[in-house]
């Protein structure tokens, strides 16, 4: 029996995105169209997109401790009184994106392969130490994170917290255990991205992206055990991962018992990824040709962080139920999708029945962005809003959270003292889980140039040859 068999929460899961379920994309690549290279700008430092910088010191309602370890790991401790049990969740900042070319899957192989032990655990210890006390454990591979997650009663706290301890330490590796893991791993299916992989790659302007990073390359079984061991050491390490405690304890009695287990570590510097997308400017979108596929869709990329995540649900929520304008076709239907990820969340959207596709989101973007369909956006953060409060009162789902704040200096524009080593602050929850953004009226605010067809990956059937 593999290591995540017993997982109650299924190690192929990805995140849950809250629109409808999607046909999964083809497999058939796209062909990108001839078109002027795009250019990029640089976000603005301090603020999520197209939202101004949140005062946290004006914020009320439940705080966290958000510190960094001199190993480098990042803590991010908050308190849930709800529930007599607590959720861990260790985040890593890498991803299927980040595979060698000739070795496609090589991390999500790697992310099985942890769980096959190491000098203090034995292969599938970490899961069983979870679910031998009533606990449940999963694993989630993404295109820019890893995260494994545990939910216990309290009782079984200071096991997890000891288990995160040693998760990326001197983990075992041997030609059998690693043919157990690809085994494991070929066993998940590919998750379905309602935007071809050429569009997303194109979108976040990261080339990782284009390929499926759940399949299991012919290059894999070729790896002898010293370079899978070197592959761990370089991908897994934990001045590039996040630690979550969401539990009924209070954050200060947590923060001495989680600094003592890491404390033997050596010092090392945090080493910050800045995954936002290359964003691009201009009047006129990037042009993708969708083999298969009829009609034209918009496709855009959203940032790294809980706030333009929720944000950008308001908005796709607003442009579903746009109402027509009198001066368009009765034909003409619009619909939204957001592809929800904590790293490489993407917008698409899809125009039918019109004569000028891109021309008709022009104008329905500009009547959400100029504050003519303000009352339908104001009804959307509302729901939205509920929405997000009801979601977030498990400690499972707030820790996943909390475990998508961006952690990049460089994209939140953080002063670098804020992420220096064993500095600790305590901050407002609802700064890190988007919330704070939620709580305000958005009229006159928006995601601006960079929800334009401008800024956009241009989908479109592709051209028929003519015949010779």
């Amino acid at each position: 029996m593999g290591p995540e068999a017993s997982f109650a929460i299924a190690a192929a899961s990805h995140e849950r995105t809250s629109a409808a379920p999607s046909a999964a994309a083809p497999s058939t690549k796209p062909t990108p169209a001839p078109a002027p290279a795009p250019s990029a700008e640089t976000p603005p430092a301090g603020s999520s997109v197209g939202l101004p910088p949140i005062d946290e010191t004006a914020l009320s309602g439940p705080a966290l401790l958000d510190g960094v370890l001199p190993c480098g790991l990042r803590v991010i401790v908050a308190q849930d009184e709800s529930l007599p049990v607590a959720a861990v969740v260790l985040a890593l900042e890498t991803g299927t994106e980040d595979d060698p070319q000739s070795q496609p899957g090589l991390v999500h192989a790697l992310a099985y392969h942890l769980l096959e032990g190491n000098r203090e655990l034995r292969p599938a210890g970490a899961p069983a130490l979870v679910h031998d006390q009533g606990g449940i454990a999963g694993i989630a591979v993404g295109p820019a994170q890893v995260r494994y997650e545990s939910l216990v009663p309290i009782s079984a706290l200071p096991d997890v917290l000891w288990l995160e301890s040693q998760r990326l330490r001197a983990p075992t590796v041997s030609e059998e255990l690693w043919t157990s893991s690809l085994r494991w791993a070929r066993r998940d299916t590919a998750r379905g991205w309602r935007a071809p992989l050429a569009a997303m790659a194109a979108a976040h302007g990261a080339t990782g992206l284009e390929h499926e990073g759940r399949v299991v390359g012919p290059g894999l079984d070729d790896m002898v055990p010293r370079a899978v061991g070197q592959a761990l050491a370089e991908r897994f390490r934990y001045e590039i991962a996040t630690l979550v405690v969401v539990s009924p304890h209070p954050p200060a009695e947590l923060r001495e018992r989680i600094e003592g287990l890491f404390a033997e570590l050596p010092a090392q510097p945090r080493r910050a990824r800045d995954r936002s997308p290359r964003w691009r400017t201009g009047t006129a979108p990037q042009t993708l040709a969708r083999a298969g596929e009829k009609g034209t869709e918009l496709v855009w990329p959203v940032a790294p962080d809980p706030a333009s995540l929720v944000q950008a649900t308001v908005w796709c929520k607003a442009l579903n139920r746009q109402r027509r304008h009198e001066g368009e076709p009765s034909r003409v239907r619009v619909r939204c999708h957001l592809d929800v990820d904590p790293r490489r969340a993407t917008l698409v959207v899809q125009a039918t029945g019109a004569d000028d596709p891109v021309a008709l989101l022009r104008a329905r973007l500009e009547r959400l962005e100029h504050g003519d369909d303000a009352p339908l956006v104001e009804r959307q953060r509302q729901a939205v809003l509920q929405e997000q409060a009801l979601e977030l009162r498990g400690p499972l789902p707030l820790a996943r959270r909390l475990a998508a704040t961006d952690a990049s200096a460089a994209a939140k524009g953080e002063a670098e003292e804020a992420v220096s080593q064993a500095a600790w602050r305590t901050r407002p929850v609802a700064a890190l889980t988007g919330t704070a953004v939620l709580s305000l009226p958005w009229t006159g605010r928006g995601f601006g140039p960079r929800l334009s067809p401008g800024a956009a990956i241009h989908l479109v059937p592709p051209t028929p040859e003519k015949p010779k």
